[in-house]
């Protein structure tokens, strides 16, 4: 089986993402939104979880997890570096 170790980091654009509903988003994503857009971050702890139990099936690639991104509503999906949404979290 394979694992997700490390958390990816995307933007997605809201304007883009008007079918986008925040209450359908799974435990295994964070997702927040800022004045550039939605930032989204995973879980990857709880992502082993639910592959493990077969309710997540998005391969832990950025292209797969840009198509699982996309299912939910989220358009104009772009990877990020992680510190970058997280340090401006800390001055946010």
């Amino acid at each position: 089986m394979q694992t997700c170790r490390q958390i990816l980091c995307f933007r997605a654009n809201w304007r883009e993402s008007a079918d986008f509903d925040d209450s359908r988003v799974p435990d295994w994503l964070e997702v927040r939104s800022d004045w550039q857009g939605y930032t989204i971050s995973t879980v990857p702890w709880v992502a082993d979880v639910a592959r493990i139990m077969g309710t997540l099936s998005a391969d832990d690639t950025l292209e797969g997890w840009i198509e699982h991104l996309n299912s939910l509503g989220l358009r104009g999906i772009v990877p990020v570096d992680c510190e970058e949404l997280w340090e401006d979290r800390r001055f946010g």
